[in-house]
């Protein structure tokens, strides 16, 4: 098997930090874990109950308010961007909608068939990146 690309191995990296800092704890085997082991621990236990694709409220949630801070660091560093290279905010405006479209395909085309997400969990992602993008135009526009 070929050894995945640079892009592949930082995309995989990004959508696994909710995994990998997953604070609530898990046993397993008598031991109380963290972080990736209690994720994994904790979406097997949802999957083996509700099939494969299915996360629970809980874990949808959790990675809803993971996407909902990763968007704020986004949009922090967009707008810095945004003003240093090109010194206007249609650049930022731009680069915004550009990611809401990534965001809607990854959703609605490459999770569902890389991971078998649900489309509720797609309009739960999506929504959770796309409003505070539309919330930050919002206050800025006005």
């Amino acid at each position: 098997m070929d050894k995945p690309g640079r892009a592949l191995t930082f995309y995989h990296f990004l959508i696994t930090i909710p995994d990998r800092i997953y604070p609530f704890a898990e046993e397993i085997e008598g031991q109380r874990v963290r972080f990736r082991r209690a994720y994994d621990q904790a979406l097997a236990r949802i999957q083996e109950k509700r099939g494969y694709g299915s996360y629970g409220a809980w874990l949808i949630t959790y990675r809803g308010v993971c996407h909902v801070v990763g968007a704020i660091l986004f949009i922090g560093v967009s707008t810095f961007l945004s003003k240093q290279l090109f010194g206007s905010d249609v650049a930022l405006y731009v680069l915004l909608v550009l990611a809401s479209f990534a965001l809607a395909a990854q959703e609605f085309l490459l999770q569902p068939q890389t991971h078998g997400q649900m489309k509720m969990h797609s309009v739960v992602d999506l929504m959770s990146w796309v409003v505070p993008f539309g919330i930050y135009v919002f206050m800025h526009v006005n």
